[in-house]
């Protein structure tokens, strides 16, 4: 399903980078950016808080959300970086998928899994390296476009790096489970 969208996304884009018409009806047509505007100036916004004083809700101040055309520089830059992330998508749910498909109860530990562990730990923590550069180039490409004021995208790094090693400690185990298998398949 994932590469079915990644494909129609891709199409799409590059109508909507060429410009037809059809492909601007069909979808959105520009690309959409949450981010927020650094200003050392502006007050925060009062809370309302509830009657019992658990649950407060404020507004978020300069928080807005930018459009981009598709056949601007930074919209490249966002038709890009947006296939490059579905690319990684479609990886780690190829591995799941492998890793699923290798596994059996009866001889739970494979070195295929193990090795197909520490590629899907890479593809996580590589995933939020790519957040990362998308942070500071986006926002390189939007002071560009805009000069003033100063935009910041809203994005969550640290996520994948922490599914990373989750994953890759969980090979590691897997590594013991292969080596304390063989052990017991030579003493019986």
């Amino acid at each position: 399903m994932l590469i079915l969208f990644t494909l129609f996304f891709v199409v799409i884009s590059v109508l909507n980078i060429s410009g037809n018409n059809q492909a601007k009806k069909l979808t959105r047509k520009n690309f959409s950016y949450e981010v927020l505007v650094i200003d050392p100036k502006n007050q925060e916004a009062p809370a309302v808080i509830s009657s019992d004083s658990l649950v407060s809700i404020r507004p978020i101040q300069n928080h807005y959300t930018v459009q981009v055309e598709p056949n601007s520089s930074i919209g490249y830059y966002a038709f890009l970086s947006k296939l490059i992330f579905l690319t990684l998508g479609i990886g780690v749910l190829w591995i799941f998928k492998k890793i699923f498909k290798e596994t059996n109860l009866a001889h739970p530990f494979k070195p295929g899994i193990t090795r197909r562990l520490k590629i899907l730990a890479a593809l996580f923590i590589i995933s939020d390296v790519l957040k990362f550069m998308d942070y500071l180039l986006f926002n390189s490409f939007l002071r560009q476009s805009l000069a003033s004021p100063r935009f910041q995208l809203l994005t969550d790094v640290g996520d994948g790096i922490v599914t990373g090693l989750i994953i890759f400690v969980i090979a590691v185990i897997f590594q013991r489970g292969i080596a304390l298998q063989e052990e017991t398949a030579l003493t019986v």
